[in-house]
């Protein structure tokens, strides 16, 4: 099943590489490759099948089965800290809201699961930036020997 969702990212750059392929419309095709890639890599992931679930819909397939898992933002900082109109309970719940809203599927996390997803989440974006880094290097070296050998 790894292989076929290797195979979607391969088919995104491919054909961002036509001759017919705006400017735009191959950097649109490499982000969706990207995201389609890290969602790929972190398989069983509430967030990656939150991501997946998204850039399918933005294709037109396919849906990922995540479960809403119950609390809200507001109701969890509540039994955290006590009293509803506590100036404390609305930061934190303020911080849960945008948390939720960076990592996908976070809005339907409670708040012990939307930190495991949190830290997942950004290992694996961690890793993507070392990829894109290293593609980075490579495809400037392949340019500078390009320029050097006259091409």
């Amino acid at each position: 099943m790894e292989n076929q969702g290797n195979n979607k990212t391969l088919s995104f750059i491919r054909t961002s590489t036509t001759t017919n392929a705006g400017f735009l419309e191959r950097g649109r095709r490499i982000k969706m490759a990207a995201e389609m890639g890290l969602a790929e890599s972190s398989r069983g992931r509430h967030w990656s099948r939150a991501l997946r679930d998204r850039l399918l819909r933005r294709t037109g397939n396919g849906a990922c089965g995540c479960q809403k898992e119950g609390l809200t933002p507001s109701k969890v900082a509540e039994d955290l800290v006590g009293e509803e109109g506590d100036d404390e309970v609305k930061e934190i719940a303020r911080k849960l809201r945008a948390l939720q809203e960076l990592v996908p599927g976070g809005e339907d996390l409670a708040m012990d699961r939307l930190f495991e997803e949190t830290a997942d989440y950004v290992e694996a974006l961690q890793r993507q930036v070392n990829v894109m880094r290293a593609l980075d290097s490579l495809l400037g070296r392949l340019e500078k020997e390009k320029r050097l050998m006259g091409g």
